[in-house]
C-alpha cells in the first residue's frame, strides 16, 4: 500500500491567497501603494452605498419591472378644473366651456299674429318691451345655447340697440325698419348689424310657406354667429346668488294689466317645476312646440317712455323706453319676490337693482325675462 501523507492539500482559498501574496512580493514598491489607494477608493464607495441605501425608504418595485433601484417622484395633485358658467345664466357652460362667441340679439314679433314664436325658451335673456299702439315685442338674447330656428323675425326700434349697449360687441338681427333706425344701426361699430333686409347677412334669414309676410322670416342661431368673427363672450348682466335673500318676500303670480296688444301678462309660480309660467290674457302662452313659455327669473322694471320721431304702423309713433335713471322694480324668483328700484347712470352701464336698504336683489341661476313696463297706464299687481 502507498504510504499516506500526513499533509492534506491546501484549499482553493489557500491556492489563491499564497498566489496573490508571491505576485505582491514580486511587485515593485510603486505598484504596490497603487494598488493600495485603489483598494482604499473601492471600500470608500463601498461604504457609502451601504450608508445610502440604509437611509433610503425601501420601496416595491412596480410589478413588470426589470429594475431593481426605486426613483421617488412627487407629483402635485391635479387640480380639477372648475366647470365655467354662461355669463347670462350663471348657470354650467355646455360640456364645461363657455362658447367662444358673443351675445345674439334677435328681433322677435309679439302681435296675435306672430305667436306661436319659435327660439324663446332657447334664450338666455328675453326683453319684452313696448313697440306702438299697444303692441309689445321681444329682443331674445343667446349666448350658451343653439337655437336651431328663431322668429319670426321683425323690424328694428329705437330701444334695441340702447338695451344692448352693455353687452360687449353683439349681433342684432332684424328685419329692416325705419331708414333712420336702420342707418343708425348700420353705424354703430360696436355691434354687427344682420339685417335681412340688406347687407351681408340677407343669406342668413328665410321665409317660410306656413305663414304670411311679414311674420314668416326665420334664421337659425348658428347662420347668424357664423357671420361675426368676433368670438368675445358678453360681460354677465345681473347679480346671481343661489341663496335667496331674506327681504324677499312669497308670491304666487304678478301680473301686468293690458301690457301685450290689450291682454294682461302673467307670470305664475309653478313650484313642481321651480319656474314662473306665463300666460296672455288668461291662457298659458306657448312657443311653437306647444309648451308654456317659462322663466326661473322675472324682472318687472317700471320705465319712462316718449313717442318716438317716426310712425312706425300708418300714423301711430313708436314708444321709447328710457332704461337711464331709475324706476320701482320688482325680480320673481324661486316663489318669492324682491321690491326695489332699479337704477342705469348711462345706456353703455349695467342696470343696478337693489332694494330700499341698499342691498342688491339678486338672481337665482338660469334665465331671466325683463319686462320693461311705461310707467303709466299699465299697473303691476303682485299676488301672495
Amino acid at each position: 500500500m502507498p504510504k499516506s501523507s500526513s499533509h492534506s492539500r491546501p484549499s482553493g482559498l489557500a491556492r489563491l491567497r499564497s498566489k496573490l501574496g508571491l505576485r505582491w512580493r514580486r511587485a515593485g514598491t510603486k505598484t504596490r501603494v497603487t494598488a493600495s489607494v485603489a483598494v482604499v477608493v473601492v471600500l470608500a464607495v463601498i461604504v457609502a452605498g451601504v450608508i445610502s441605501a440604509a437611509s433610503t425608504p425601501h420601496r416595491k418595485a412596480a410589478a413588470g419591472s426589470s429594475s431593481t433601484t426605486s426613483t421617488t417622484t412627487t407629483t402635485a395633485p391635479r387640480a380639477k378644473a372648475k366647470a365655467q358658467l354662461c355669463p347670462l345664466t350663471h348657470t354650467p357652460a355646455p360640456h364645461g366651456r363657455v362658447p367662444r362667441r358673443p351675445a345674439l340679439a334677435v328681433k322677435i314679433g309679439n302681435d296675435p299674429a306672430s305667436r306661436p314664436q319659435t327660439g324663446l325658451p332657447e334664450a338666455d335673456i328675453v326683453y319684452e318691451q313696448m313697440a306702438e299702439g299697444g303692441i309689445t315685442r321681444y329682443m331674445a338674447i343667446f349666448q350658451c345655447q343653439e337655437a336651431p330656428v328663431i322668429g319670426p323675425v321683425r323690424s328694428v326700434r329705437w330701444d334695441d340697440w340702447h338695451e344692448l349697449e352693455p353687452y360687449g360687441h353683439p349681433i342684432l338681427a332684424i328685419s329692416g325698419g325705419i331708414i333712420p333706425w336702420d342707418n343708425k344701426v348700420a353705424s354703430l361699430t360696436w355691434l354687427y348689424d344682420a339685417n335681412a333686409s340688406e347687407g351681408p347677412a340677407v343669406g342668413a334669414f328665410y321665409r317660410t310657406s306656413n305663414r304670411v309676410p311679414p311674420w314668416n322670416l326665420y334664421t337659425s342661431s348658428k347662420t347668424l354667429w357664423s357671420l361675426d368673427p368676433n368670438h368675445q363672450p358678453p360681460p354677465p348682466q345681473f347679480s346671481y346668488s343661489k341663496l335667496t335673500p331674506s327681504e324677499a318676500t312669497t308670491a304666487k303670480a304678478a301680473t301686468i294689466t293690458n301690457f301685450a296688444a290689450g291682454a294682461t301678462v302673467q307670470w305664475t309660480w309653478s313650484a313642481r317645476l321651480g319656474v314662473w309660467l306665463r300666460s296672455i290674457g288668461g291662457v298659458p302662452d306657448l312657443d311653437s312646440s306647444g309648451s308654456q313659455l317659462q322663466a326661473k327669473n322675472v324682472i318687472i322694471e317700471m320705465v319712462p317712455t316718449r313717442p318716438g320721431p317716426y310712425a312706425e304702423s300708418g300714423t301711430t309713433p313708436d314708444v321709447e323706453s328710457l332704461t337711464v335713471g331709475s324706476g320701482p322694480a320688482w325680480v320673481l324668483r324661486d316663489g318669492k319676490v324682491e321690491k326695489g328700484t332699479w337704477n342705469s347712470a348711462g345706456y353703455a352701464d349695467l342696470t343696478h337693482y337693489r332694494f330700499p336698504d341698499g342691498n342688491t336683489m339678486t338672481l337665482t341661476p338660469g334665465n331671466t325675462w325683463v319686462e320693461l313696463v311705461p310707467n303709466q297706464f299699465y299697473p303691476v299687481a303682485i299676488q301672495r
